[in-house]
């Protein structure tokens, strides 16, 4: 195979145990790579490989004509769709188009022996995902998730961009229903985990916090079993109590006991943790003492694959946030942190007390949103948010939602009286603009449902007229 090419033919899919698949159509191309796989018909060019997978709001059997005319090598149907479009054009029929996605992805997975690792998590895995990527890319060619294709179709989809080009993987996983990690795991075969945090995510499907960690530590039952290596947060209590049992397990965290142990030393005016690790101070450029971790996991990584502090050092402290994960947006009026992606109890703290640990002239300003999926604990985590933030140094809470009613109203009982709720977000936008001043500190955060990145928006709007 070289370069850039993908080593994926219609022979190999047929190959593919358990598959029972049959082709129709012209035998003479059975070993000619594809080009590249898809499931988007919009995207599709001559050469490619196309699976009909069946959505929320299309099925992809709609556009199979539609592809092959566009000149597809070939396109993976069920066999209940064939049954009423039998045709002689290029296609594989298969029982299931969506296992068939899993299934193929994985048997091109087999075709690589460079180190896969998964990550998954309650809270920070797609921030430490980038972040070790962007410090092994110091030493390797790293093939990675694209932003967060990390279920069911984006792993295998991710799977797909495999090349003989990259020397190392790294997978996100993840979930919100028992057994997803595992068919994750057992999709993509990494030889290396890593469990972030085990934190009050997806409650609604999960239950419990127990719960949470069963879903997630799906990963380690699928790395011991494999006799691979986890990576471990011996801070977090969930982690460090189910520690797994066997000898390949690389530990880090504050704990002095941690393989990779570290010393914290504070945050600085833009609310970025300082710590030491190996004698050496790190600064990272990623708002919230909680990065440490995401920086220590990285760490861990990256030592295990053989860079050196210094080279670590420099590739943290140059490490940007992604777009809408605790984001630094600085201009001279204001430093606004921008979290809009993702919003749970645990986060939502962490993002709090950022906020009132920054030192900076000004007023700290939170804007809350409502935080989805949490089922029947969605009252006592709204309320507990408003209860921390009034004890903390914050000047005004602002927050948009039906569910965020309880957060307020927990605030203001316990006696942050400038907190106000908001049912539209364009009055919350204007209250805003009414209080905000030179030098003031925001934080704007809420689960992705609630498009809080429109406030941000609005902010930036503002300072470019103003």
């Amino acid at each position: 195979m070289r370069a850039g090419e993908m080593n994926l033919t219609i022979a190999d899919i047929l190959s593919v145990a358990n598959l029972n698949s049959k082709f129709i159509g012209d035998e003479s191309g059975l070993n000619t790579p594809f080009k590249k796989v898809t499931i988007d018909s919009r995207k599709v060019n001559p050469g490619d490989l196309f699976i009909a997978i069946r959505g929320d709001r299309f099925d992809g059997h709609q556009f199979v004509h539609d592809v092959l005319s566009k000149g597809v090598k070939a396109a993976v149907v069920s066999r209940q769709w064939y049954a009423h479009n039998e045709s002689n054009e290029h296609l594989i029929v298969v029982d299931d188009t969506l296992r068939a996605l899993q299934d193929i992805s994985n048997h091109y997975r087999k075709k690589f022996s460079i180190p896969f690792i998964s990550i998954t998590g309650s809270n920070g895995k797609t921030t430490t995902k980038e972040m070790i990527s962007h410090v092994l890319s110091q030493k390797y060619e790293v093939m990675k998730n694209p932003g967060n294709l990390n279920n069911h179709i984006g792993v295998p989809l991710t799977l797909f961009m495999l090349d003989d080009t990259y020397d190392i993987s790294i997978i996100e996983l993840g979930t919100n229903h028992f057994g997803e990690i595992r068919r994750l795991a057992e999709i993509s075969e990494p030889g290396f985990g890593l469990i972030t945090n085990i934190g009050p995510a997806h409650l609604e499907f999960f239950g419990s916090l127990e719960g949470v960690e069963r879903a997630k530590t799906e990963l380690w039952d699928y790395i011991q079993l494999h006799e691979g290596t986890a990576f471990v947060n011996l801070d977090d209590p969930f982690l460090a109590s189910s520690l797994p049992g066997y000898r390949n397990v690389i530990t880090y965290g504050f704990n002095e006991k941690a393989d990779i142990s570290a010393v914290f030393k504070g945050i600085d005016s833009r609310g970025c943790a300082e710590f030491y690790f190996d004698n050496t101070k790190f600064t990272l450029n990623v708002p919230g003492e909680h990065n440490v971790y995401n920086a220590l996991a990285t760490i861990a990584v990256s030592s295990r694959f053989g860079v050196n502090t210094s080279d670590m050092k420099r590739a943290l402290e140059q490490f940007k946030a992604t777009s809408k994960r605790m984001e630094i947006i600085q201009y001279e009026n204001l430093l606004i942190l921008n979290d809009c992606y993702n919003s749970n109890m645990a986060s939502a703290e962490k993002a709090l007390q950022t906020l009132a640990n920054i030192q900076r002239t000004g007023q700290k300003i939170a804007i809350l949103a409502d935080m989805l999926e949490l089922g029947k604990l969605s009252e006592s985590h709204h309320r507990e948010i408003g209860r921390i933030a009034a004890t903390l140094n914050i000047d005004h809470l602002l927050a948009y939602g039906p569910l965020s009613l309880w957060t307020i109203e927990e605030a203001r009982k316990r006696g942050l009286k400038a907190s106000t709720h908001f049912e539209k977000k364009s009055e919350l936008i204007k209250r805003l603009n009414g209080i905000i001043h030179r030098g003031d500190t925001i934080l704007i955060k809420g689960s992705r449902g609630m498009a809080m990145e429109e406030v941000t928006d609005s902010l930036l709007k503002r300072e470019k007229s103003s």
